[in-house]
């Protein structure tokens, strides 16, 4: 257990979530991949990774819906083909969780499977309480930290984190998180879309801030003699994500790529993997420049389902 006071410089108190999710850390927005020079037989080679990957390092302070997005984007990077660039990475991370005693006013993670004091993703947890810091390991990657820098686990935070989660109950509108995948079956052609993509207007912001979003591009940045292939964030929002060669683009407009998005997190995702594609960090909530509210949207995709 540490005390500690706004005045030592770390305001837990105030703090709801950051802006950006900690996705990037682990898969950068832009990452070289190889160097080549040449060209037909004479064509040379070699593997880039940045001077960051692999170092090893310390989040502290994330929040149980962006630690609970890494277990989504673990399934996605180690699926059929693992990914060496993002595994790398994840292997060197140990991620300290602070749970949330005060949820956010756009937070949904308990309708997603979630909750403010969930410890999945998570290395070592800590949290506030009675103007204390406690922390206790979850993964041994944590104990190790713990042990190699001296803190000592409180074997009670976890019982007085489940105390003060019992008189703080956390918002929600009382759909399972598993009915989701249900709701959506065979909701591909319902004319509901035509109603709820209105007022988006496909910008993306929701994609680039949500932690579990990965779509990414490839690309060759050439120059005299070779060049680069990097890989960077794309979006599934954008026209040009699922342009043909040919010209045909099987989601011509934002009706076809908004309803994407909600049946990939909610329907596709879960049948493949078992895990929801959203974790409730409510940053598309927050942000999104037209107000669509992602609960609303959920909300309307249930109601035929509640029981």
């Amino acid at each position: 257990m540490v005390p500690w006071s706004a005045e030592d410089g770390l305001d837990l108190e105030g703090y709801r979530n950051t802006l950006l999710p900690p996705k990037e850390i682990f898969f950068p927005r832009w990452e070289p991949m190889l160097r080549y020079s040449g060209w037909g037989r004479n064509l040379r080679w070699e593997e880039v990774r940045a001077p960051s990957a692999g170092r090893p390092a310390v989040l502290f302070g994330v929040r149980p819906c962006d630690a609970r997005s890494l277990t989504v984007l673990d399934a996605v990077f180690q699926d059929d083909h693992p990914d060496p660039y993002y595994l790398q990475r994840r292997r060197a991370v140990v991620v300290v969780v602070l749970a949330c005693t005060t949820p956010g006013r756009s937070c949904f993670c308990a309708d997603v499977g979630g909750g403010p004091a969930d410890e999945r993703g998570a290395d070592v947890m800590a949290a506030e309480l009675e103007g204390e810091i406690r922390m206790w390991p979850v993964t041994d990657k944590g104990a190790q930290l713990l042990a190699e820098t001296g803190w000592e686990p409180d074997p009670g935070g976890r019982e007085l984190l489940e105390q003060h989660m019992q008189r703080t109950p956390t918002p929600a509108h009382g759909v399972p998180a598993g009915r989701y995948p249900e709701a959506l079956e065979g909701r591909f052609e319902d004319p509901v879309w035509d109603r709820l993509h209105l007022p988006c207007l496909g910008c993306a912001s929701c994609t680039y801030l949500c932690p579990t979003c990965h779509c990414f591009d490839v690309a060759d940045e050439t120059s005299d003699g070779g060049g680069l292939r990097v890989r960077g964030w794309d979006s599934c929002m954008f026209a040009l994500y699922t342009l043909h060669a040919s010209g045909h683009n099987p989601r011509p407009s934002v009706k076809e790529r908004f309803r994407n998005r909600f049946m990939h997190k909610l329907s596709y995702f879960p049948k493949r993997y078992g895990l929801l594609a959203c974790v409730g960090c409510g940053r598309c909530v927050e942000h999104c420049p037209v107000n669509v509210d992602v609960r609303e949207v959920m909300k309307e995709l249930v109601s035929d389902v509640q029981s």
